[in-house]
């Protein structure tokens, strides 16, 4: 092992001496601070309020095929399901309830916010037997339950088609 001049073991020059150097104490503090600023970005982005409507649009997409699937499932099973969603309070969810007393549920997160378009509560029955529901609904799709105006319609007939619409369908 080398001996410096003033004794003892012989060291690289970053660790000179037995503490910490200022070189050491702000590169891990830079870290810190990367990390913490990125994670914070993150954090902020989440709540930062209502979503847009670009990304109420693609939630509502997504709700459409999930209810899609759901008719699917329920043809292919056998099962019947009741559907059933308030004509005036926009709900976050959409739920099904099987006939077997169990539930599918899917969750917009806020993103998207669903009201029933009748004006009477309606329980939605599907009918494994003859691929049908009765009665057909609509459902407005909007990105915040304050603001009343839909951005999109998922419109689903009593033969189960279910389509996503700029525009409510005819009465």
């Amino acid at each position: 092992m080398e001996r410096t001049g003033r004794g003892g073991r012989y060291r690289p020059p970053l660790f000179g001496g037995s503490a910490f150097s200022l070189a050491e104490l702000l590169a891990v503090l830079a870290i810190c601070l990367i990390v913490g600023g990125g994670a914070s970005v993150a954090l902020v982005s989440s709540f930062a309020g209502p979503p847009s409507d670009e990304t109420a649009v693609r939630e509502g997409k997504y709700a459409a095929q999930w209810l899609q699937r759901v008719f699917h499932k329920a043809l292919l099973s056998g099962r019947s399901f009741v559907f059933r969603l308030s004509p005036s309070v926009p709900q976050k969810r959409l739920k099904i309830q099987w006939a077997d007393g169990s539930e599918e549920i899917y969750d917009g997160k806020g993103r998207v916010w669903f009201t029933n378009r009748s004006a009477v509560m309606a329980f939605c029955t599907y009918s494994p037997k003859w691929n049908t529901i009765s009665p057909a609904f609509t459902i407005e799709a909007g990105s915040s339950p304050d603001r009343r105006r839909p951005l999109k319609y998922i419109v689903v007939t009593p033969f189960c088609r279910v389509s996503y619409r700029d525009d409510p369908p005819r009465d």
